[in-house]
Order: C-alpha cells, then structure tokens, then sequence
C-alpha cells in the first residue's frame, strides 16, 4: 500500500480525484490538506468536508492556507460560480462538519514524520500549503516519495495568457516548490490536460447511473463540461484528475525531463511556468513533465474508478 496525502482546492474536478483516490485499491489515503484556490478557503473547505461525508470517504481533513505567500487571493469564481463547481441539477447537500484540524501544514508535517516509508505527496490546487511546509522544516522533502503535481504548462496558459492558474494564484510558493532541494516532482500541465477531453458523451453515461449520488455527480459533470460551451459541444479538459489517472495506470502518460522555473515578476508573464527542456549539468532537471497521454483511455479510466467509487458506498 502507497501512503499518500492529497492537497486540494474543491472543486469539481477536486471532487473526481477524491473519489478515485477512494476506489484505487493500492493507496493508504493518510489526509486532505485543504487551501484556497478556486474559491476560498470557507469555501473549498466546506466543499471538501461535504464530498466526505456524502460519499463515504474516511479520510481526515485538514484547513490550510486561506491566503497565498505574497499578493491578494485569486479564485476561479468568475469561470466555476460562488460555490467552486457549478450544477445544472441539485447542489450538494450541505452538511454539518468541520476540519479535523485547522493547521494543514502541521497534520502533513505530522503524517510525513509518521509514515513508515515516504509519502506520495499529490498537489492539485495552488501550492501555498506545500511551500509553506517545506520552508518550515526542509529536511521533509526526503520524506516525500514524489511530489506529482497539477499545475503549469509547457504552452499557453489559461488564467491569463502566458500562465495556468493553481501556479498563477501563488507563484511564489510554485517557485519555493521548484527550486526546494531532494524533492522529486512530476507534473502534470495545461498541455497535458488538454489532450483528455470530456465530451457529452461521457456526461450522458454518468447521467444513466442510478442513485442520488450518481444524480448530484451528474448534475455538477454536467455543468463542468460546458463552460467551453453552452450546449457542451466543445469537448472540456480534465485537470485534476489526470494525476490520479496516473497512479491507476502509469503506462498511459509519457514524459520528459526539464527544469521548470517560475516567473514571479512578468508583467505579462507572471505565473508562467519556463519549461527548458535542454537540460544540461549546468542547468539540471527539477522535474518530469506530463507530454503525452492516451486521452479516451484516460477519461474512461477516470469514470471506471469513480463508479467503483460510489459502488463502494
């Protein structure tokens, strides 16, 4: 069994890799570190707390970082609505709960000194909880196995022109994050994401399974995949998923080592994240970034664990 810990900003697509996490038979899921990202943090956090609580999900959850390391906070309320994942049927029931901890980055701290053997640290929101626990106590990246990460690009971004936005809403934790020493990290970018597409199809199979659960996934899919469209025409990149499709089946992905760095101060480029991909002694990688994916493979691999999932509850 895989110790793994989750750091997320919920979020629909938050929601999706919560769920396989939950239905992958190999991983000891040991917590979730909750930050602000595409809503804020009373936001995420109650969204975390109620996607636990309806699907069954034994897993502590922890509050985290309400604030990036430096600016204002952005969030993806403009795009996602108030909530952070918009419904074309019912909302997800509120529930009456609370974090098991309001210090995200001491309960990481805790599981990484406890684990028994370093832990698979998955990121999929903006990385302010991580940065702040490596500036913390650095000697801690040993204890990470990997750091797999969804964030950044080799291309154009898509919260502004030049950068995607988890890296965009604190580039200066992403920078921390990259240039933090004995830490692997892989990741997955906007150029990887846009290569598995949901498509109305997929909408429908999910719409036909039965159950109230299925019935409140449904809704909230449903309004994902049409935000490049209003009549869901134009097939919507998973994000955050693809990391988890990752640890079901590796074989799908390929990459390529770089150094990434991260631009903090661009005008026009801040948030960007500086794939180099001619790697040298001088200039060494910092990371394995995501190039290549089997897409249909992929997103139909993403429904199969969810439907595990809820088959379980």
């Amino acid at each position: 069994m895989t110790p793994v810990w989750l750091d997320a900003d919920p979020g629909f697509d938050d929601w999706l890799t919560m769920l396989m996490l939950a239905a992958h038979p190999r991983l000891h899921w040991l917590g979730i570190s909750v930050v602000a990202g595409n809503a804020p943090l009373d936001v995420t956090l109650a969204n975390a707390l109620r996607i636990r609580q309806h699907y069954g999900l034994r897993v502590p959850v922890h509050a985290g970082s309400a604030l990036p390391l430096c600016g204002t906070l952005e969030t993806a309320q403009r795009v996602l609505g108030a909530q952070g994942m918009r419904s074309t049927g019912a909302a997800l029931p509120e529930v009456e709960a609370h974090a098991d901890s309001p210090d995200a980055v001491a309960a990481l701290r805790a599981a990484l000194h406890a684990s028994a053997e370093p832990v698979m640290l998955l990121a999929i929101g903006p990385l302010t909880n991580i940065a702040r626990t490596l500036q913390a106590e650095p000697a801690l990246a040993a204890r990470i196995a990997e750091l797999v990460l969804m964030g950044g690009s080799t291309e154009r971004g898509n919260h502004t022109p030049a950068a995607e936005f988890n890296i965009y809403a604190d580039p200066e934790a992403a920078d921390i994050v990259f240039n933090a020493p004995g830490l692997k990290r892989r990741m997955f970018g906007l150029n990887l994401c846009r290569q598995v597409l949901l498509e109305r199809r997929h909408v429908e199979q999910v719409q036909a399974w039965p159950g109230p659960r299925a019935a409140w996934l449904a809704g909230h899919l449903d309004a994902y995949q049409r935000i490049r469209s209003a009549d869901g025409q134009v097939p919507m990149p998973l994000y955050d998923p693809v990391v988890a499709a990752w640890l079901w089946q590796p074989e799908r992905f390929t990459f390529q080592s770089a150094r990434v760095d991260v631009e903090v101060h661009g005008r026009f480029t801040r948030g960007m994240t500086v794939c180099d991909f001619r790697v040298s002694e001088a200039r060494p990688a910092n990371a394995e970034v995501a190039m290549g994916a089997d897409g249909p493979a992929v997103v139909e691999q993403v429904l199969q664990a969810v439907q595990q999932a809820l088959q379980r509850i």
